[in-house]
């Protein structure tokens, strides 16, 4: 999937001279029940390309597929439905709840569309799921607290009976320990409904609790897909490592003791990418074959795939299989997925 955004100049003659490559030939599939993870620095396109999948910004290449079914240019009418299943928690709670409703009318909305009948009971049962006051229902959103705003909002998601949840930062905006009990709540939604999630994130800690797999994003791109007990042990590509350098240790000793990989320079513009490698102008290892030639998603054992010319933490015996075996589903175009697959 592709997500370009126009950069027009003009006042009176808008004329467009370039685009922004915010999301560049991504291709995932999130199976029923898991818990995706996708991480990267501010800018790399995480938040554009959930928004993507919900359709509130347009593709401009690719498909998206939900439950089967090509959703890439579905009308409103088409995307009731899907809508209905495929529900998403952004990142200010504040921001993402009308000022101008009670909490009931907030909540009770997606029960009207279903056509419950009971609205103000299951609304009362909803909030209590989450962990609010029930007689929170009359209260505005400017009443509650950032935790207490982003359970409303997962109340909201939960009231149309979604298979999946598209989670857009939910807990960057909260305290430390605000943070842990939304992430236990969420957890324990999933195990409950059965949802499936795709959770976006910067804080690769957090990514790590809660994942399954994890995607590493950079400059719009995938450079790294890996199973989250991998990503951290064994890293291949050297943006990930550097991503997982710059996580603080608890103790102060530890943390100034080590030696970590440092990531240095700032992201080339999204509306110019370098050719080759994207990471090439900020890569320690970087070649005279990562400036000219993109490295292709590589599967490696365990299904850890990486885009990489000089993989970190791989044997020779394993490249030599990754190139001679074809690469994982994952890594190719968009596909129709199996029965057990949501989102792709």
């Amino acid at each position: 999937m592709q997500v370009h955004f126009p950069v027009r100049r003009g006042v009176l003659i808008a004329r467009t001279v370039g685009r922004v490559h915010a999301v560049d030939d991504v291709s995932f599939v999130l199976e029923e029940g898991e818990t995706l993870g996708i991480v990267g620095e501010s800018g790399c396109g995480k938040s554009t390309l959930i928004r993507a999948l919900m359709r509130l910004v347009d593709a401009t290449g690719g498909s998206i597929r939900f439950r089967g079914a090509d959703i890439t240019s579905a009308g409103r009418r088409e995307l009731g439905p899907v809508r209905r299943e495929l529900q998403m928690v952004f990142q200010d709670p504040q921001a993402s709840l009308n000022p101008r409703k009670r909490v009931g009318q907030i909540v009770g909305l997606p029960l009207r569309l279903r056509g419950v009948r009971d609205v103000e009971q299951r609304s009362r049962e909803l909030l209590k799921r989450v962990g609010l006051n029930p007689e929170h229902l009359n209260r505005f959103p400017h009443e509650f607290s950032g935790g207490q705003r982003q359970r409303i909002g997962i109340a909201r998601a939960l009231a149309a009976e979604p298979k999946a949840i598209l989670l857009d930062e939910p807990v960057s905006a909260l305290d430390v320990s605000i943070q842990a009990q939304v992430v236990n709540l969420l957890e324990e939604l999933q195990d409950e409904f059965g949802l499936s999630y795709v959770f976006v994130a910067h804080d690769l800690s957090v990514v790590r609790h809660v994942s399954d797999r994890i995607v590493v994003m950079y400059l719009g791109k995938i450079v790294e897909v890996s199973p989250a007990v991998e990503l951290y042990d064994k890293p291949i590509h050297p943006y990930t490592l550097g991503l997982l350098g710059a996580i603080p240790i608890p103790d102060p000793r530890e943390n100034r003791a080590r030696s970590r990989p440092v990531v240095e320079g700032e992201p080339p513009s999204p509306i110019n990418p370098p050719p080759g490698c994207r990471f090439h102008t900020r890569c320690p290892h970087a070649t005279e074959i990562c400036r000219s030639v993109e490295p292709p998603l590589t599967a490696y054992a365990n299904g850890h795939l990486a885009a990489c010319h000089h993989p970190r933490n791989v044997a020779f015996e394993e490249i030599v299989s990754a190139s001679r075996s074809p690469a994982s589903p994952r890594a190719a175009g968009p596909e129709l997925p199996a029965a057990d697959q949501l989102v792709s």
